[in-house]
């Protein structure tokens, strides 16, 4: 005897014959708005702080900083430890500015 013939021993056996349960046909209603609610556009005036918008200088210690914590074997940055090329590179990307001060 299987293991698989003992699991299926205690399932009740399929009935031939026997219809499955009649589904209902009828159009189901649909939700719809009683009234339509208009919202007006919003205009974002206020710049946003994201890595599109930040200056060229911010992007390159950026870049540098990830590309070499993602080879450095020394480098993990989760717990904050740095070789010491991966430390300057951490603390140029931390002391450039994001934003262009006007």
């Amino acid at each position: 005897m299987s293991l698989l013939s003992g699991l299926l021993d205690h399932m009740p056996p399929a009935i031939a014959g026997v219809d499955s349960p009649k589904v209902d046909n009828r159009p189901r209603p649909r939700l719809v708005l009683a009234n339509p609610v208009e919202r007006t556009h919003r205009l974002i005036t206020s710049p946003h702080a994201n890595a599109a918008t930040a200056t060229p200088e911010w992007r390159q210690a950026r870049d540098q900083y990830l590309n070499h914590i993602m080879v450095c074997r020394s480098c993990y940055a989760p717990t904050g430890r740095y070789c010491t090329a991966g430390a300057n590179l951490r603390a140029s990307y931390d002391a450039t500015p994001m934003e262009a001060h006007q």
